[in-house]
């Protein structure tokens, strides 16, 4: 193996671990503060945008070029506020009336959602492989919900919402900045994404005080804190560090050891426990997620017939 392709393994392996990571620590932090959702995400866009923003200056990158074109800086305020802020509010919201694994499995779901909105924008039926994949995804959720009945639902309805609302959001947010990132770079659409994020949950959110904010954490509930800022910004830095190496149905398919690693800690650290269906829910919805960011059959029988004319 080659020491680059080496290097992108585990860069891409540690990122996702990391993101998996988080979400424990966020349930955890969550539950030994008296910390709000908004609270906590005032901070953590705040410190994780102005990192990678100065990352980006020290480097000598054009940050600021962007704020010179209305119709850009609009499309960057819209992802700023729909797209990075409503999908990280849900997301951080779905931790906290149910758990990380569950909010991480309905975030894992956007590849579905971007199967049928594409299908729906194309006006074409997906593959029968896409197809197959999108209703094992919609059997992974109903398990997950119910643990195998529909008489016993296992989350609460504010559970089901944030879910939802999380799977819409990082949909969004995947889809909406393609075109920025392709002019301007996904660091300084992501940095400027998060910055501005906070800004305007910082303006909105009249509870957020800082006087208040340091009175609810002690030295150990801080520390974690910033531990799960950086393990945050260190996850997306490595993902996209790695495709360099790698491309990014690898990166993605990859990826898919998020919500084992959040299932792993939550039941380890945090003494979650997990209906047999449900577990069965989260294993369909990884499968179907890794059945659609893989690569088309077309081209997989291409590459192989250009190999054995090669031989």
């Amino acid at each position: 193996m080659k020491t680059s392709r080496r290097l992108g393994l585990i860069m891409i392996l540690t990122g996702a671990a990391l993101w998996g990571l988080s979400g424990p620590m966020i349930q955890w932090l969550f539950e030994h503060t008296g910390l709000t959702s908004g609270n906590f995400l005032v901070v953590r866009l705040l410190i994780a945008g102005l990192t990678i923003l100065c990352f980006l200056f020290l480097s000598k990158k054009d940050i600021f070029s962007i704020w010179k074109l209305p119709k850009q800086w609009m499309q960057l305020i819209i992802f700023a506020v729909l797209g990075m802020l409503g999908a990280q509010y849900a997301f951080i919201e779905a931790i906290r009336v149910s758990n990380a694994v569950t909010a991480t499995l309905f975030q894992f779901l956007g590849p579905v959602l971007i199967t049928i909105y594409v299908a729906i924008q194309n006006r074409k039926w997906p593959s029968s492989t896409k197809m197959m994949a999108v209703i094992v995804a919609i059997l992974g959720i109903y398990f997950l919900i119910t643990n195998g009945s529909i008489e016993n639902v296992m989350l609460s309805k504010q559970g089901i919402v944030f879910g939802i609302l999380t799977m819409l959001g990082f949909t969004f947010y995947t889809l909406h900045p393609v075109s920025l990132i392709k002019r301007w770079g996904t660091m300084v659409i992501i940095g400027w994404g998060m910055f501005i994020g906070g800004v305007v949950l910082f303006i909105f959110n009249r509870q957020f005080s800082f006087h208040q904010l340091a009175k609810t954490l002690t030295v150990g509930t801080f520390s974690m804190l910033m531990l799960i800022i950086l393990s945050g910004t260190a996850s997306f830095l490595l993902y996209i560090g790695s495709l360099k190496y790698l491309s990014a149905t690898e990166t993605s398919i990859l990826s898919s050891i998020e919500p084992l690693v959040a299932a792993i800690i939550s039941i380890v650290w945090l003494n979650e426990s997990f209906g047999l269906f449900q577990l069965l829910g989260g294993a369909c919805i990884i499968a179907a997620v890794v059945f659609l960011t893989m690569p088309k059959r077309e081209k997989f029988e291409t590459k192989f017939e250009k190999t054995k004319q090669v031989f």
